[in-house]
């Protein structure tokens, strides 16, 4: 998921009212292509940073 992808997800989220998600699916961010390392949830846009 490349970051523009990543921000309309949590813009729709918060106009939802921002409710409390599960994170049932993540997938890998991308930025031009490769892959940050860094993972994305689907549903709410959350980011997860690698350690």
């Amino acid at each position: 998921m490349d970051p523009q992808e990543t921000t309309r997800l949590q813009e729709a989220w918060k106009a939802k009212g921002s409710p409390p998600c599960d994170h049932p699916n993540t997938v890998k961010e991308r930025l031009n292509g490769m892959q940050t390392g860094d993972k994305v949830c689907t549903t709410c846009g959350k980011e997860f940073w690698a350690a």
